[in-house]
């Protein structure tokens, strides 16, 4: 693979992102937050802040902010861990999940136009492509 598709592959992530980013922000998510709303409802139980991150493969201080601001929305709230006084869970609201597939819908939409932008590519060609990057 030479620089220039590199290059265009890269760019063309960060304008996917930014188009998810987008619209996520019309039910006031962003895409960190869509994310872990993503791994508490399909859990569908309370998990620890130590869990979440290493579902989200991010350190335990960044998901202690990012709960913060979920709790802060009325999106998630914290219940005490009982098998450990000193531990902590997050679980998701009502809020959340309606917040949670509101987003769903939206990013699922740019997902699809994403798809019919890249139809005429042949898909399998572009699945190993893709599959290619380590």
């Amino acid at each position: 693979m030479n620089n220039g598709i590199a290059v265009a592959l890269v760019h063309a992530a960060h304008r996917v992102e930014a188009r998810v980013e987008e619209a996520l922000a019309g039910v006031g998510l962003s895409n960190a937050k869509f994310e872990a709303l993503s791994v508490l409802v399909a859990q569908d139980r309370p998990i620890s802040l130590s869990e979440l991150a290493e579902k989200l493969t991010c350190v335990r201080s960044n998901i202690t902010q990012l709960v913060d601001r979920l709790e802060a929305d009325g999106l998630v709230k914290r219940i005490d861990d009982p098998a450990d006084r000193r531990a902590v869970r997050a679980e998701v609201t009502r809020l959340g999940r309606e917040r949670h597939a509101a987003g769903a819908k939206l990013v699922n939409a740019v997902l699809q136009a994403v798809a019919k932008e890249l139809a005429a590519v042949d898909p399998k060609v572009l699945k190993r492509a893709l599959d290619a990057v380590q």
